[in-house]
């Protein structure tokens, strides 16, 4: 059994984009709709269910097995040159807009740029529209119905090919990932949203302050540092809108004031205090073994 049997449970848009031909113009139709048009959306706004690798080489078909990746989902082979969209579909959707649980997107952009390096993928490609794998113009390729990977099971794929970059909290290492300039706003908007939370006692104007700040950002930051250009509005107001509302909850005076209080209570102190003799005695240590080495 093929992946095709399954594709469409795992390209998740609603309505999506597509188009006649790669340069557009692309619109919004229904899903039956787009599957009869050659260019489609690869996933919803602010959900990744697919890893697209856009391959400009001449070994599309085979690149993954000959560095050693697992069977992809599909590959959308052009037949002329065997340059195509090498696809790998997510066992469980990344939300990308999720204050509470980075991790998971954090790893994503990891493994979309470890892909884009390892099977020589276009750093310029943006991932938002792939060439639809059951229309008659492309040639498509499909994997087994299991070809579906976890993100750990990617991410250790990569990392025994030594593909894999170091985990990076800013994104800015991750220049050719979509998910990337995602990571990358969130650190920037966050990193404010904390300093500037208790300077607002409204709720609707701290949302638009974040919002406006987190546009900003995109347009100058992520738009200059990152190949795949800036992200998309409605991904930066979901994402800027999750920052302003779990910044709302948990940063408010009392909350503030009870962990200044905590912080500086004599056990804590003492704590801390304890703490750093600990490391103190641990360095000695290492640093006399290396001495006597």
């Amino acid at each position: 059994m093929s992946f095709q049997n399954v594709f469409a449970d795992h390209w998740l848009p609603h309505a999506p984009l597509a188009a006649e031909r790669k340069e557009g113009a692309y619109r919004r139709v229904s899903r039956e709709h787009a599957l009869q048009l050659p260019y489609i959306e690869t996933n919803p706004l602010c959900l990744q269910s697919i890893v697209v690798t856009d391959h400009d080489g001449s070994e599309a078909d085979q690149v993954a097995d000959l560095v050693g990746l697992p069977q992809p989902s599909w590959v959308t082979l052009n037949p002329h040159t065997r340059s195509g969209h090498i696809a790998y579909a997510l066992a469980a959707p990344v939300c990308l807009t999720d204050s509470a649980r980075r991790k998971p997107i954090n790893l994503l952009a990891r493994i979309e740029q470890g892909l884009v390096d390892v099977l020589g993928g276009d750093v310029g490609y943006a991932g938002r529209v792939t060439k639809n794998p059951v229309h008659r113009q492309h040639m498509p390729l499909w994997g087994e119905e299991t070809a579906l990977y976890g993100l750990q099971e990617l991410a250790q794929a990569l990392g025994d090919v030594g593909a894999l970059p170091g985990p990076s909290r800013t994104g800015k290492a991750l220049t050719a990932s979509s998910v990337g300039r995602n990571v990358a706003l969130f650190h920037l908007t966050r990193q404010w949203a904390y300093r500037a939370r208790l300077r607002y006692d409204d709720a609707s104007e701290w949302e638009q302050t974040v919002h406006a700040f987190a546009v900003n950002k995109n347009l100058t930051a992520i738009a200059e540092e990152f190949t795949r250009g800036p992200l998309g509005e409605v991904e930066v107001l979901h994402l800027a809108r999750s920052i302003a509302r779990w910044t709302w909850r948990n940063i408010t005076p009392e909350l503030t004031n009870q962990r200044r209080e905590a912080w500086t209570a004599p056990e804590h102190q003492q704590r801390r205090a304890q703490r750093a003799a600990d490391k103190r005695r641990i360095d000695r240590t290492h640093a006399s073994k290396e001495l006597f080495r």
